[in-house]
């Protein structure tokens, strides 16, 4: 098993999520003068994390997330497969992203052009992908569950909990 999968429930996935868009929302009022890049990358982390968030519930396992790399598309594809429902404008972004290797691309960016995917933008991709996994999922906005978190059964590589009659 890999490290990740211990304790990887949805709700932990979230708060890492939040915590990045709560950073990025930060950068994009402290401004740099010479790269809006961390506000966009933040972004970006925050919204593979929720949507994470959204196929660990339904039963993904560690390296089924994994394997999507940070293709955000992709990760819509299959949350939607699952039965996550977001505005199609959010599929029409995410393939403008992956057009321009913008995920990728914005961890290394020297130069911004004015063609650049805005900071702004990618907020309220993020905040609208937050907000569709939240309904989901049946999740308050700072991602408590309402309700049971988990979609369906545990995922196959979710650590058991095994106890002897003493409790250890």
């Amino acid at each position: 098993m890999i490290p990740e999968a211990a304790g990887a429930t949805p709700y932990g996935i979230f708060l890492l999520a939040d915590a990045y868009l709560d950073a990025a929302s930060f950068a994009a009022n402290e401004p740099r003068l010479y790269s809006q890049g961390p506000t966009r990358l933040l972004s970006y982390h925050a919204a593979e994390l929720f949507l994470k968030t959204y196929m660990r519930s339904a039963g993904e396992t560690i390296d089924d997330l994994r394997a999507h790399g940070h293709d955000l598309h992709s990760m819509l594809t299959r949350a939607g497969e699952l039965g996550l429902a977001v505005p199609p404008q959010i599929i029409a972004q995410a393939e403008k992203m992956k057009r321009k290797n913008d995920y990728v691309r914005v961890r290394y960016v020297v130069v911004e052009e004015r063609s650049d995917i805005s900071p702004a933008s990618v907020l309220r991709f993020t905040t609208t992908i937050k907000r569709c996994v939240c309904a989901a999922l049946n999740m308050d906005d700072r991602g408590v569950p309402k309700g049971e978190h988990w979609l369906g059964p545990l995922p196959s590589d979710y650590p058991g909990q095994h106890f002897d009659d003493a409790g250890n």
